[in-house]
């Protein structure tokens, strides 16, 4: 097991602003990592989003950041494999082609976060907030989304095959020409059958789940009068 490096808020922000990428195995105790409140955040933000960071990427593999307040954040293409980032607040914030497979999510506030053709493979977002969230083309394989607030999602060409949806919210969720193939907990996701489905993905199992769900939607708005 890596030992873990402690260091704070306010010192990521600056280590980055200095121009420091590997952030790798460190910590942040719970309650402390308030980035958005820390001096010089919006400053790093500006400064990451014009930085080439395909070529240097931030390097935070395996950190543990529970908690941690950052909407807005500029992470593009980080390296986050195994990340602990439960109850954090990435509102808004762009993880575009980030690594975050097998990462800790619970309870995240992710509310209109770009994930465009990152890889979260295995990552368990129970409990999350994702509304309006951006799924371009992201690899959410086997990802656990149980009890994930999911309405207004925008899943084009995503790979969702056998994630685990158990009693998440779907209202009028877009998974156009995504891959649903062995998706779990269907038949618990709330108003299923509101989602766009053109060209989606899937088995018969999943087809016959999200046909129903249709079918049970009321097809007019009548009022019947004596």
């Amino acid at each position: 097991m890596a030992i873990l490096t402690v260091i704070s808020a306010s010192e990521l922000v600056r280590r980055i602003l200095d121009g420091e990428r590997n952030f790798a195995s460190s910590q942040i105790a719970a309650g402390s990592g308030d980035l958005a409140g820390a001096e010089g955040y919006a400053e790093m933000n500006a400064y990451l989003l014009n930085q080439d960071l395909r070529e240097s990427p931030i390097d935070a593999t395996g950190v543990d950041w529970p908690g941690i307040q950052a909407p807005g954040l500029y992470f593009l293409g980080s390296r986050m494999a195994g990340a602990n980032l439960s109850g954090a607040n990435l509102a808004g914030a762009d993880l575009r082609r980030v690594d975050l497979t097998g990462g800790q999510l619970q309870e995240a506030q992710l509310t209109g976060t770009v994930f465009n053709q990152g890889r979260y493979i295995g990552a368990d977002f129970t409990g999350a907030t994702m509304c309006g969230s951006d799924f371009y083309e992201a690899n959410f394989s086997k990802a656990r989304l149980t009890n994930v607030d999911l309405a207004g999602a925008y899943t084009l060409r995503s790979n969702l095959t056998e994630a685990d949806f158990t009693g998440s919210q779907l209202t009028k969720a877009t998974f156009y020409r995504s891959d649903l193939r062995g998706a779990i907990g269907l038949e618990s996701a709330r108003d299923l059958g509101t989602c766009e489905f053109k060209h989606t993905v899937v088995t018969s199992r999943e087809r016959d789940v999200i046909v129903k769900a249709i079918d049970a939607l009321p097809r007019f708005d009548v009022r019947l009068t004596a």
